[in-house]
């Protein structure tokens, strides 16, 4: 057989293959999407550390720093050396605590598969629960009030399969605490980036791919609004895949460096008219950034976080770095989020 007839055959066999390995990936999706939840990971979805946020939320390609474990894992082999991130916010005018700590190391393991660890925690929680009770004109009044909180503790790994594509793998135990129960789940994401120029890359990142889910307790002893005791019942929630493909563009003139970033959420919700753009069952929610930096010392940013307007800019000296996000909402309180992280 001539080269030019072999190459034409590996490719034409490479692109079936390609094709095949979409429509698996396609249907494994929706076939766990039909075992879901609307809405039960939305908890974990709010985004962490002000530089993406800034970026309206568009990393999934990068850039990447202390978070990346978060936004998408295979992101660890673009770092190097070790990191400690952290945030704190007060989300939507003090109404929810916001919380992230990260860990990551990323030292030169070119003879690894494994070239990348981490681990990261995540808080979003705060109080005002009220728990009621009929009183005996049966008007409620409040019995007592409840804090509530959802905690993520999580542990990732990063290779590289090829010269151009790296992988990352994140798995999550969830704890959540409602007040008068409390669940425990798990769930796994994934992250892909391929380097298609030096100036573009590509990304793609589907977190709980394994279908997660939360067991509730269940079984406790609860007051309904007549105040007498009954048991509620164990149940579990499930939570939908969401596929977020993602590029990002960079160049750099002279002592400057700008990017372009684009991301988009697909979810198998069914939420229709909550989400940007919808059809059947399928949504989509976009997210843009452009950020420009003088010499990695000094950033701008800018962003549309599902329409919203972001903005933010950060520092980065002497391996510290400092980031601030302000992120526009119409119908809540505006949002400031503050981090930092430490390289060594």
């Amino acid at each position: 057989m001539k080269k030019k007839d072999l190459l034409e055959t590996l490719n034409c066999l490479t692109n079936t293959m390609q094709r095949k390995l979409v429509y698996i990936v396609a249907l494994i999706l929706l076939a766990a999407g039909t075992r879901g939840a609307k809405y039960a990971g939305e908890a974990f979805s709010l985004g962490v550390g002000a530089r993406a946020l800034a970026l309206g939320g568009a990393v999934t390609a990068g850039p990447f720093d202390g978070t990346t474990g978060y936004w998408n894992p295979a992101g660890m082999n673009y770092l190097n050396g070790r990191y400690i991130t952290a945030m704190h916010a007060e989300t939507f005018g003090s109404l929810l605590n916001h919380d992230f700590v990260a860990y990551i190391d990323a030292r030169q393991r070119d003879s690894s598969l494994i070239r990348a660890f981490g681990f990261y925690f995540y808080y979003l929680g705060g109080g005002g629960i009220k728990i009621t009770r009929l009183n005996e004109f049966e008007r409620p009044y409040v019995l007592r009030e409840e804090s509530h909180g959802d905690f993520l503790f999580t542990g990732s790994v990063s290779g590289r399969i090829a010269s151009k594509v790296d992988f990352g793998l994140t798995a999550k135990i969830i704890y959540r605490d409602i007040g008068t129960e409390s669940g425990y789940g798990l769930t796994m994401d994934a992250g892909f980036l391929y380097r298609v120029h030096k100036y573009a890359r590509l990304g793609l990142m589907v977190t709980d791919i394994t279908t997660g889910f939360i067991r509730y307790s269940g079984g406790s002893t609860l007051i309904d609004t007549v105040g007498e005791e009954y048991s509620s019942e164990t149940n579990t929630e499930s939570i939908y895949p969401t596929v977020k493909p993602g590029i990002q563009i960079e160049y750099s003139y002279l002592d400057f460096t700008g990017r372009f970033l684009a991301s988009g959420d697909i979810k198998f919700e069914n939420i229709k008219t909550a989400a940007q753009f919808w059809s059947g069952p399928l949504s989509l929610d976009t997210h843009y950034g452009w950020e420009v930096d003088y010499k990695s010392l000094v950033f701008g940013r800018a962003g549309f976080d599902i329409s919203r307007f972001t903005a933010g800019g950060g520092v980065d000296i002497k391996n510290i770095t400092v980031d601030f996000a302000y992120m526009h909402h119409s119908d809540l309180d505006e949002t400031f989020r503050v981090s930092a992280g430490y390289r060594f």
